[in-house]
């Protein structure tokens, strides 16, 4: 009875060291759970201010490039813009700026309504439509992607065609999710929408953008790449050519054109009788811009969008930021 005893006594022993030890490494756990938070959450605030130091010294940029444009006459495109890679202690500050006026805003697709919510627009339909014509997308895959990116967007839960798709589509996926019902942050985005499949994903990027301003459809002319005169065509409809558009961009004067009658009276526009929504949208300057800022900071990868305008009185304000990890 005796050693019945003694080995009872010694397996609650046993049980006791065990749950102390379980107890001790959870402790340690945890600990070290709360040590790793919280270096994270000061590695991303750290992150975050050498980010800001990076947008400020891009707005300063901005604003003195804006105001010496008119002397220099030179017309600058994304690759003439800055990329700037600063070395830091545990990794590196880098960013990269890109015109927001020289691309298809995705959330031009969209306007608001007078009850305050996001509708079909349009006027970026039809632009949208414009761009889709000359990347040489059959009129039926249009439809496709314009409705459902449409729904992806807009803030009812009907689809505003068959094509579309909303809610009760995504949420009987594998995976399923639900429609953003608001604007597009990134262009990236798209990846998760109906109907459009990775190549008609890798076909599209180098021509979309998503400006945080809904029903905004501007175009620079000064600004597009001699190389993309889809964007051209983009604005102004299937009645100017791929051909055209390519001559027009390269005619078009190092300091570019200095006002629409200049650009409108080039050969291959002069005799087209072009829609009120596509006069309306030239641009002959740019005033949108997109800086992404990578933070590598000790092993924690952070990112910064922010979205930079030029206002009329040459100041640039910041109209939104979002961040993340890459």
């Amino acid at each position: 009875m005796k050693k019945k005893e003694e080995g009872t006594a010694l397996i609650l022993v046993l049980l006791v060291v065990a749950v102390v030890t379980v107890l001790g490494v959870t402790s340690v756990d945890r600990i070290q759970f709360g040590i790793k938070e919280s270096s994270d959450i000061s590695l991303k605030q750290q992150s975050y201010w050498y980010a800001l130091g990076l947008e400020s010294k891009t707005s300063d940029f901005l604003k003195e490039r804006n105001r010496a444009k008119n002397l220099s006459n030179i017309m600058m495109f994304d690759e003439d813009l800055p990329k700037i890679k600063v070395e830091i202690k545990g990794g590196y500050v880098e960013g990269s700026l890109k015109d927001l006026t020289t691309c298809f805003n995705l959330n031009g697709l969209v306007r608001l309504s007078e009850e305050n919510k996001l509708k079909l627009n349009q006027s970026g339909v039809d632009q949208f439509k414009n761009l889709l014509n000359a990347l040489r997308v059959d009129d039926f895959d249009q439809e496709k992607l314009i409705f459902s990116l449409v729904d992806w967007i807009d803030s009812n839960n009907f689809t505003e065609d068959v094509t579309g798709a909303e809610d009760d589509f995504y949420t009987r996926l594998e995976s399923p999710y639900q429609t953003a019902n608001q604007t597009i942050f990134n262009a990236n985005e798209l990846i998760n929408v109906k109907n459009f499949q990775k190549d008609v994903f890798n076909l599209l990027l180098p021509f979309v953008c998503a400006l945080p301003k809904i029903g905004s459809n501007f175009v620079n002319v000064n600004a597009i790449k001699k190389d993309q005169p889809e964007i051209l065509v983009m604005l102004f409809g299937e009645k100017l050519s791929l051909a055209s558009a390519s001559n027009i961009l390269a005619d078009r004067p190092l300091a570019g054109f200095i006002d629409k009658e200049e650009l409108l009276s080039h050969p291959e526009l002069s005799d087209l009788s072009l829609s009120n929504s596509s006069l309306n949208n030239i641009k002959l300057n740019s005033d949108f811009y997109k800086l992404t800022t990578k933070v590598e900071n000790f092993d924690y990868p952070y990112i910064l969008n922010s979205y930079l305008e030029i206002l009329e009185s040459g100041k640039v304000r910041v109209i939104q930021r979002t961040q993340g990890i890459f």
